[in-house]
């Protein structure tokens, strides 16, 4: 199975951080970024995409959540206030699954592909659940 796009999660943002909401109903789990750009289901666990809803903050977060909602791992990609006048504006062109575990993110304005590798388990910093590597 490959990362099913689902409508279940909502975001209601605070800030540069936002709370959770699964099925209508408030969580008490916060996560980065105020716009909720695509969420998927795997076999292991969720996908929320979210970024900041600004030009001037040109990041994108990309989250695990577990079953019980919490967060077990998240990549950033781009960079606060990495705007400049003139250049194009970085949007999240598309996500594209390779099978469950494995996905490209591709991005625009300047064009870049990442690869992202959904582990099984992980250890914080040393063995993370969720790694990017430029593709």
């Amino acid at each position: 199975m490959n990362g099913k796009r689902i409508g279940r999660f909502a975001l209601l943002p605070s800030g540069g951080v936002s709370q959770l909401v699964s099925d209508g109903q408030v969580t008490s789990t916060h996560v980065p970024g105020i716009a909720l750009l695509d969420q998927f289901e795997t076999s292991a666990c969720y996908l929320l995409v979210t970024d900041q809803d600004c030009p001037f903050e040109e990041t994108f977060h990309f989250i695990l959540l577990d079953r019980d909602l919490h967060i077990c791992a998240r990549r950033s990609l781009g960079a606060a206030f990495s705007f400049v006048p003139g250049n194009r504006v970085r949007t999240l062109k598309e996500l594209v699954w390779e099978d469950d575990r494995h996905f490209l993110a591709i991005l625009t304005g300047p064009a870049e592909r990442w690869r992202f590798t959904i582990r099984q388990s992980g250890i914080p910093f040393v063995h993370p659940r969720l790694t990017a590597t430029r593709a």
